[in-house]
């Protein structure tokens, strides 16, 4: 999958390519690979997770953005996730301590509309991305990312993979 700039942006090159495998001693077990720019660009996070439910495997997440490498458990990421409060659901990822963020689910009827991305604390904090989900089949999913987010976006993309994952499987449920 290539994460892409704005239809009108000048330049038309990927932003990130985003990647996912199975291990092949480990069939359960998936690994989402974001890449800068290309499949051969800089890599800067791994997410591994298994798709069996209760199998013991915790998942986990390593974060090679700029400086050294953080690896942690995906369970231990996110926090105020609120169990089956799909309408008002709201995780806040504290995988990076300098920049917490809230990701908050808006809802119209039963449907996913869009999913916000602000940074934790403070009032009233600017969006920095709206993820829109695929809402039928065949529809294009989208990121956009704001002028304040931009400064942010290796966070904002990786730590939106993270969370959409966790909201969109029966992971930690």
């Amino acid at each position: 999958m290539l994460l892409l700039p704005h239809a009108f942006s000048s330049n038309s090159r990927p932003l990130y390519h985003i990647s996912v495998s199975s291990d092949c001693f480990r069939p359960q077990i998936y690994t989402t690979t974001i890449c800068r720019g290309t499949e051969q660009g800089q890599v800067i996070a791994e997410i591994q997770r298994s798709i069996l439910q209760g199998d013991g495997y915790r998942g986990t997440i390593e974060y090679r953005g700029s400086g050294q490498p953080k690896v942690a458990y995906l369970d231990e990421v996110h926090h105020d996730f609120q169990r089956g409060d799909r309408e008002n659901l709201r995780l806040e990822w504290r995988f990076n301590k300098d920049m917490p963020l809230v990701w908050q689910t808006k809802i119209s009827g039963k449907k996913v509309v869009s999913v916000q991305c602000a940074r934790s604390g403070g009032r009233d904090p600017p969006i920095l991305a709206i993820f829109f989900p695929s809402r039928e089949k065949g529809e294009l999913q989208t990121l956009d990312i704001t002028p304040q987010g931009r400064p942010y976006i290796d966070d904002i993309v990786v730590s939106c993979l993270a969370t959409e994952g966790r909201r969109t499987t029966k992971y930690d449920r």
